[in-house]
């Protein structure tokens, strides 16, 4: 997904903290802490850091993670991707390169 098809974008230069909802595509390149819930599409950039609990519809991460994550379609780490928790999907796709450190469901 390019960043035109990007609904909204957390910027490099933001910490954010709290509980975030939404509906349809959400790009974190800063700094995230907190709760995500979206049947939406998440993505987390190489600058993206998040400690979060996070339900969505798709994940795709290149960033960093440590929190539960379930997503009701899929989860896709690319190969900068640092995941640190438990994940719950129906299709999980690894790129050579990531490190997930967790449980997953299947």
């Amino acid at each position: 997904m390019n960043e035109e098809e990007i609904d909204t974008i957390i910027g490099d230069d933001i910490v954010f903290k709290g509980s975030l909802r939404f509906s349809h595509s959400l790009q974190i390149k800063g700094q995230f802490k907190g709760t995500i819930e979206s049947n939406g599409k998440l993505m987390v950039s190489e600058t993206g850091n998040v400690e979060a609990d996070i339900i969505v519809g798709n994940l795709s991460v290149d960033g960093s993670i440590k929190g539960n994550i379930e997503a009701q379609e899929k989860v896709q780490m690319g190969k900068a991707a640092i995941v640190t928790g438990d994940v719950k999907t129906p299709l999980l796709e690894i790129q050579i390169g990531a490190k997930f450190s967790g449980n997953c469901i299947m």
